[in-house]
């Protein structure tokens, strides 16, 4: 079975622009770093068409190194495994009426249960899918529960429970993945409870 490294990291000091709005860092930048970290490796990752970020590698049997990245705010968590498409989207908890509108509708849902956690999921299961730049019309997504579960359409999702005023957490795949930890989660506070059971390796 394949492993879904996760390496969350943090920027307390993330300069302004002119306005005074506070950068984001670079997706790239997050991924090589994590990718030297995690698996040794020294060359950027590569952005397809698709917008789906791997390495590519044809003397692997195991496949190619792929990644997925998010950041909000100065935190941000890093996606890596091997040979299998994935997505990794973090939110935090802040109004974003129009935003959860456009789900309600696409989810088919009344715009009330809608939450940033079903943002999240959203979002990381259009990144795993290679259409981040499209919105979709219609997404189904399955009841939640703790661990990965089947969207109905080959697709796996995994996230976090409620996280008020924390971080939700998304990741989707194309099949179930080990999850390791490869610094502590710190701000991800919906997982730290989960944490010893994730580096372990478990499904959980």
């Amino acid at each position: 079975m394949s492993t879904l490294h996760l390496y969350p990291s943090a920027t307390l000091r993330l300069p302004r622009d002119v306005f005074g709005r506070r950068s984001s860092p670079s997706g790239r930048a997050l991924l090589l770093d994590a990718a030297r970290r995690v698996a040794g490796l020294t060359t950027p990752p590569v952005r397809g068409t698709d917008r789906r970020w791997h390495w590519p590698d044809g003397n692997r049997q195991d496949g190619d190194w792929r990644g997925s990245v998010s950041h909000v705010g100065e935190f941000a968590l890093a996606g890596l495994t091997r040979g299998v498409w994935i997505g990794v989207d973090i939110q935090d908890q802040r109004p974003r009426p129009a935003a959860i509108g456009w789900l309600a509708r696409v989810l088919d849902q009344p715009v009330e249960q809608v939450t940033m956690r079903h943002w999240a999921e959203t979002e990381a299961l259009l990144k795993a899918q290679g259409i981040a730049g499209i919105r979709p019309t219609h997404v189904t997504l399955p009841p939640w529960q703790p661990g990965w579960r089947p969207t109905g359409d080959g697709w796996w999702l995994h996230s976090s429970p409620a996280a008020p005023g924390g971080i939700y957490l998304a990741l989707a795949a194309r099949a179930p993945l080990a999850l390791q930890w490869e610094a502590d989660p710190g701000p991800l506070t919906s997982y730290r409870a989960l944490r010893p059971r994730l580096t372990e390796g478990s499904l959980v």
